[in-house]
């Protein structure tokens, strides 16, 4: 598992800072054109090989020739040269301000075939029936207390469940929302967290229908976020209103969010000049569409038919179209689609919102939605190059209403996952410094010490 194998330079905390990781600081000099790098002493490689800031660099140089980095990682188009001072200083010249740059750094660093890291752990076995991870003795930031990590796949969340129950193994890595009160028990401890996924509507832009502003605002008033997560996350979810991490520290708070209001959705789609469908099955339905979901995403058909369901009561027509995974992920490429229900990462950093939002004509990133708006792109802009925290404060104030009065898809919820772990182990955590997923930690937790097994569906 990555997570616990290879490490980047930086990592990034709940509210979407960079923090240290395989860096021990950083600072931008010469005017925000040249950011310098210090690597931590001691660290080495599964193999014994040493993290200098020649191996970094050279590591480094070759992911950013890649397009598919430059692509996830936007600040890499801005790196003109990678320079060492040293054994430990990493100089990173840009040809203008890469505020993104910092963050972007959680990129893992791996050598060799097998890509060995740094991390707590080695991979010592990966085939289809498990993944086993031995301890590295020689770990940076200290010797793990467990002694090895053993991931195996179970053909049912059931069995899996079974297993924990009865002490084979010790902790389910992903139990559903409806599971969480029957599996815990004085044996188990139950950890949730908001992941930084969420569900959202994504509207093709070039289709008809979706060219209003006023008819992307309708689809939004019309769901009643609180009953849907009510209804398919058990209450275990946060509503999402945008495309913004609601944890970031940047977010204005005071920004007033959709509220669930289907009168306000039926004027909306009036004063866009909609006529009532006649071919549509719904009453007054003004607005017709089609959304592609993949097959076999049980989640994913549940929260469509609560979507499905509510914009019924706005008279908005939404049907279905399920077609297997691999020509999903195909027509979005090709843009075959009037809109998709997917699990978008969104968070936790103002990036994410960069890479699928900003306009096409400037980015070649992620955006195959084809949203465009001049004045999110002039924010956008903004965000990419000031390090500035009052400016970056600012810019993501006046991003979050932009894209409210036009927002880019119709944005449902942020859902938690929830780890179940023996309590035969305690979970280890610092709220400061570490990311909220336990699983990230594991190599801090105390408790039995022979063998850690994560259950995987």
């Amino acid at each position: 598992m990555a997570a616990l194998s290879i490490e980047g330079l930086t990592q990034l905390s709940e509210d979407g800072r960079a923090v240290p990781r395989l860096a021990e600081k950083w600072q931008w000099e010469n005017d925000g054109t040249r950011l310098r790098v210090t690597l931590r002493e001691g660290v080495t490689f599964h193999n014994g090989t040493p993290l200098t800031a020649e191996l970094a660099a050279g590591i480094l140089r070759e992911a950013i020739s890649q397009p598919g980095n430059r692509s996830l990682y936007p600040s890499f188009l801005d790196v003109a040269a990678i320079n060492v001072e040293g054994d430990r200083e990493l100089l990173f010249e840009v040809k203008q301000q890469a505020a993104f740059l910092p963050e972007n750094l959680e990129l893992p660093l791996g050598i060799g075939a097998q890509n060995l890291g740094t991390g707590p752990y080695q991979v010592v076995k990966s085939d289809p029936t498990e993944i086993v991870l031995e301890r590295f003795d020689k770990y940076h930031l200290g010797v793990p207390k467990i002694r090895s990590v053993v991931i195996r796949p179970f053909q049912t969340l059931r069995t899996a469940w079974t297993s924990l129950l009865r002490g084979d193994i010790d902790m389910v890595s992903n139990v559903p929302p409806e599971a969480v009160e029957f599996i815990t028990n004085d044996d188990i401890q139950v950890v949730s967290f908001t992941r930084r996924y969420q569900f959202v509507v994504a509207f093709n832009s070039r289709t008809p229908a979706f060219r209003s502003p006023a008819v992307r605002r309708a689809l939004n008033v019309a769901i009643d976020r609180e009953a849907l997560i009510k209804n398919v996350f058990q209450g275990r979810g946060i509503p999402a209103t945008g495309p913004l991490w609601p944890k970031h520290w940047a977010i204005d708070s005071s920004v007033a969010s959709y509220r669930y209001d289907p009168g306000l959705a039926t004027s909306l789609l009036q004063s866009a000049g909609l006529k009532p469908n006649v071919q549509s099955n719904v009453p007054n339905a003004r607005v017709r569409f089609t959304c592609m979901i993949p097959a076999n995403f049980t989640l994913l058909e549940r929260v469509a038919l609560e979507v499905q369901r509510q914009l019924y009561g706005s008279g908005i027509d939404m049907q279905f179209e399920v077609v297997p995974p691999r020509e999903f992920n195909a027509r979005i490429g090709e843009g075959r689609f009037e809109a998709l229900l997917i699990d978008m990462i969104s968070g936790p950093t103002l990036e994410r919102g960069y890479q699928f939002w900003r306009s096409t004509r400037q980015f070649k990133g992620l955006n195959v939605f084809g949203y465009e708006n001049a004045d999110a792109e002039r924010v956008f802009d903004v965000l990419r190059v000031s390090a500035n925290e009052a400016a970056v404060r600012s810019a993501t104030s006046r991003l979050q209403q932009i894209l409210l009065d036009d927002p880019p898809a119709l944005f449902l919820a942020w859902n938690e996952r929830t780890r179940a772990v023996s309590k035969d182990f305690t979970i280890v955590q610092d709220p400061a410094r570490d990311p909220i997923d336990p699983l990230y930690t594991i190599w801090r937790w105390t408790g039995a010490e022979q063998r850690q097994a994560l259950a995987t569906r």
